[in-house]
């Protein structure tokens, strides 16, 4: 069950501090979105907390959720244990149907958010830097905190923990197949090297699945950009 706390009560600092979050560390959330059709958009990404109890959102600035925030000037980040989520909407052109029925409307700001998630930050953009860059920073004030919610106990396994890298490596590996072909291969590497971990500790799971097509996807990236070169 969800707990709703609001600035008014507490100042956003301590907000960011009721779920964890510590000044300077760099943690993956799922930003949330409205796109221009009223469509949502959810995009995983590395969420900063800042000193002053406010959060960065840095992404690139050729993405929906770019436009999205400058157009809007608010958003969610959602907070999720499930590695899967994250899959879903990193690799919305595999996985994408998957995410229908998985939105709600915020009731703290104009965007929409997950109903599966753990807890859920409505953020109000503050200062845009970086416009025209490759990728520009963010600086928002949070509005309110909803959650944590009350997990049951999971014993550890390192599969969610290696599909994660696995998602993350994946976002990357079509801009650096385009502009350094080698750091592509690098990060084929280390997809293979987690699938191998997640086949061996959760054989036939769904967390193996995933792997499975997210290494797919990223080794036909790199050959497509490899056979160009070659051609070139």
């Amino acid at each position: 069950m969800f707990n709703r706390i609001f600035d008014s009560a507490l100042n956003s600092k301590h907000l960011l501090k009721r779920i964890g979050l510590k000044v300077g560390h760099i943690y993956e959330g799922i930003v949330c979105t409205w796109n221009p059709d009223n469509t949502p958009n959810a995009a995983p990404m590395g969420i900063t907390p800042l000193k002053g109890g406010k959060v960065a959102i840095r992404p690139y600035t050729d993405t929906a959720t770019y436009r999205n925030l400058l157009r809007r000037g608010c958003a969610t980040i959602n907070f999720s244990s499930d590695p899967l989520l994250y899959y879903f909407s990193a690799l919305k052109f595999l996985k994408g149907e998957r995410l229908k029925g998985m939105f709600k409307r915020s009731g703290a700001v104009d965007s929409p958010e997950l109903r599966k998630a753990d807890a859920v930050l409505s953020v109000d953009v503050e200062r845009v830097v970086g416009e025209g860059e490759k990728r520009a920073l963010f600086e928002c004030s949070v509005l309110s905190i909803k959650g944590p919610k009350v997990k049951k106990v999971e014993p550890y396994s390192r599969a969610p923990h290696a599909l994660m890298e696995c998602i993350i490596h994946a976002t990357r590996i079509k801009p650096y197949a385009e502009s350094d072909l080698n750091e592509a291969r690098r990060l084929l590497g280390l997809i293979e090297h987690h699938r191998s971990i997640i086949s061996r500790v959760a054989k036939h799971s769904a967390y193996a699945k995933a792997a499975d097509e997210i290494y797919i996807y990223c080794r036909r990236v790199v050959s497509e950009y490899e056979a160009h070169h070659k051609d070139a």
